[in-house]
């Protein structure tokens, strides 16, 4: 077992790394793009600098269109996209994506055979004012005289009604299934508790669709997790934690049958607990010693249910066992330090943040999200893996979807969708709060500048409960 999760810890690290790396590399493209087009208001266009300029730009092309036959990247609400991942912004980027909207440029593909002098004609026809532009035809038309042929421009892209219509299906189907997964888990948990027959059919079937869910649309599914059903939390908290954990494992492009796997394992984790009496799971205040003991033993109680469960892997029941070990850290206690299977460490993260933020069992007061992923990297190295909180964080952002923020324009948004700055989501402006911004509120990302300085900042978070903000309506 060591050795495959020794090799799963590889591959997941390698591809989370590549990415990473493939990213950095669309990054520099419109870097030098950026400069290229600074440049050539400056100097002519034969000048040997912009020759320059323009040749490490097409290197770098060269290097994205390994296994391409396009460079594609587009524009949407502030966001830069490289097919379909979103690329880090800093402000020269950001002026460069302005000047392109401003110029009805929405996306730009790069074609192979692509030459420094269609390069700078580019860079000098964007250097041009929106109007003159607009006066010749707009800048296609104008590409299309100067001979530039390897590189496409498109028009800016808008969401219409048919595409927010289906986002909002998509949003109402993550919904039932989420309630699906919640009545699945109940059904195995309840058994376990009158000692009857388990059958793993409808949770693997739950999980398999969880899966297909994240993969086509993980935001969706995703925002359900910040819904916290205090009134059947044990099953909600074990659906929180596989839709978390599946999230992160497509994230690091686990193969389906592993994230499969994954998932069902997290969705087992604290069966454990169906030992631990209710009237400890429920108790609102500080625990006494023995009670806590109670608590500590549902490791290995879940992995002895999980092991009498037909169909139940035995992954599942290493993940029972170790999803609090933390080394020699944690419980239960072992003798020889051992390193935790690559699943558990997984489990163990998406468990802590759900519990974080839950406000029951262990922790008296609802934490604030970004306050859950601080804890979380301060534990990164001791507690949890490096590598998996940085992805975890990277994955779910400082502002999780579903949190309701305070904007220093005085507007009110709730986070919809990650961009690659952290603190920087999409967002809905609230502001009559009852739920109809839903279908007639704007959308907007806090990455959209003006003039190279952001439009919007974070001023702070509102709590949902306290101010009376009903976030169900809006995410189911």
């Amino acid at each position: 077992m060591a050795d495959q999760k020794s090799d799963s810890r590889g591959d997941s690290r390698q591809s989370f790394f590549a990415k990473q790396m493939l990213l950095g590399t669309a990054k520099t493209t419109f870097q030098q793009l950026s400069g290229l087009m600074k440049n050539v208001t400056i100097y002519p266009e034969s000048h040997p600098f912009l020759l320059a300029l323009a040749e490490k730009l097409i290197a770098t092309l060269e290097g994205l269109l390994v296994g391409r036959k396009e460079v594609a990247f587009y524009l949407v609400s502030g966001e830069l996209f490289f097919e379909t991942n979103s690329v880090p912004l800093d402000q020269s980027i950001s002026l460069l994506v302005e000047q392109f909207v401003s110029r009805d440029v929405g996306g730009i593909v790069f074609k192979p055979e692509l030459t420094t002098a269609e390069l700078i004609r580019l860079a000098v026809l964007m250097s041009k004012e929106p109007e003159a532009l607009a006066a010749e035809g707009g800048i296609m038309q104008v590409m299309g005289r100067e001979n530039i042929t390897h590189i496409e421009l498109h028009r800016v892209l808008l969401v219409d009604k048919k595409t927010g219509g289906a986002i909002k299906e998509e949003q109402q189907k993550s919904a039932q299934l989420f309630m699906d997964a919640v009545a699945a888990i109940k059904d195995v948990i309840q058994s376990v508790h009158r000692d009857k027959s388990i059958s793993m059919r409808r949770l693997n079937t739950v999980v398999q669709t969880m899966v297909d869910n994240v993969l086509e649309n993980r935001d969706a599914l995703m925002g359900l997790t910040s819904l916290k059903m205090y009134d059947e939390y044990t099953f909600a908290h074990s659906v929180n934690t596989s839709i978390l954990a599946i999230s992160l494992g497509t994230f690091l492009s686990f193969e389906k049958p592993q994230i499969a796997a994954l998932g069902v394992a997290a969705m087992l984790h604290d069966i454990g607990k169906v030992r631990v009496p209710l009237e400890i799971i429920n108790k609102p205040g500080k625990l006494t010693d023995e009670e806590w003991q109670a608590v500590k033993r549902h490791p290995i109680n879940g992995a002895l249910i999980a092991s009498g469960i037909p169909g139940v892997t035995k992954l599942a029941m290493v993940v029972a066992f170790e999803h609090h070990q933390h080394g020699t850290s944690g419980y239960p206690h072992v003798e020889a330090h051992a390193y935790e299977h690559l699943f558990s460490n997984i489990v163990s993260l998406a468990d802590s943040y759900e519990a974080l933020t839950a406000a029951r069992v262990y922790y008296s007061v609802q934490m604030p999200p970004d306050q859950a992923i601080r804890i979380l990297v301060e534990k990164r190295g001791t507690v949890f893996h490096p590598v998996l909180v940085k992805a975890f964080v990277n994955m779910i952002g400082i502002f999780p979807i579903g949190t309701v923020l305070k904007l220093s324009s005085g507007e009110v948004g709730l986070v919809l969708h990650q961009t690659r700055d952290l603190m920087r989501p999409r967002i809905l402006l609230l502001t009559k709060f009852d739920g109809s911004e839903r279908v007639s509120g704007e959308e907007v990302s806090l990455l959209e500048t003006t003039g190279g300085k952001y439009k919007r900042n974070v001023f702070g978070i509102i709590n949902p409960y306290t101010a009376n903000i009903n976030i169900k309506q809006y995410l189911e």
